[in-house]
């Protein structure tokens, strides 16, 4: 599992509120504007040999980029036995599909660290509630989860680390402003008619 990443020189000026992130077991979500670095940190984690990794036990680390992994892209380098069959299951998938495709497919052990770029991309709203309920399973069998999101769908329960400074309670506050999503300013049904009753 990792625990603590320090970000090298050349990721550093890319993510600017952190120099170092700490993570902890299960589902840890990266949020934030866009431009803020989020898919930056997956990529350091997962690929950048000068950022300093601190870890508890064995960790393997499992990049998931939905875009990348869409049919429409050239392949690019695939490293290990899952990275292929995820790319091949993406062949037969729509795009809202291939991370559905990948939670079939994968069957990462404990000690594995996934990390999820935008999962929630192209998927309609009941799909992200499975992938939630997914992602959930998945860090009950002590598998970590590292996730750069918009999805406030997510965050509940997650650990939640701010890629902005405030960023969290400006979209919670912006939503509890919304009148639509109050019961009270639900749009009224119209009172059904009686046949042969005259409203």
């Amino acid at each position: 599992m990792l625990t603590q990443l320090q970000l090298c020189a050349t990721h550093r000026w890319r993510v600017k509120r952190y120099r170092t992130l700490r993570f902890q077991p299960g589902l840890n979500l990266l949020i934030g504007p866009n431009g803020t670095g989020k898919s930056t940190v997956l990529r350091a984690i997962a690929n950048c040999p000068d950022c300093c990794r601190r870890e508890d036990g064995p960790t393997e680390y499992l990049l998931f980029d939905a875009e990348q992994m869409n049919p429409r892209h050239s392949v690019g380098h695939i490293h290990t036995p899952t990275e292929m069959t995820l790319h091949l299951r993406a062949q037969f998938s729509s795009h809202g599909e291939i991370l559905q495709a990948a939670f079939t497919t994968l069957q990462a052990a404990p000690g594995t660290c996934l990390l999820l770029d935008e999962p929630e991309s192209a998927q309609d709203f009941d799909h992200i509630l499975a992938l939630r309920a997914a992602m959930r399973r998945a860090a009950a069998r002590g598998v970590q989860l590292i996730v750069a999101t918009h999805e406030v769908l997510f965050w509940e329960p997650a650990h939640i680390l701010e890629l902005r400074r405030g960023y969290r309670e400006r979209v919670t506050r912006t939503l509890c402003q919304m009148k639509c999503l109050h019961p009270e300013h639900s749009p009224a049904r119209a009172p059904k008619r009686i046949s042969g009753v005259d409203k």
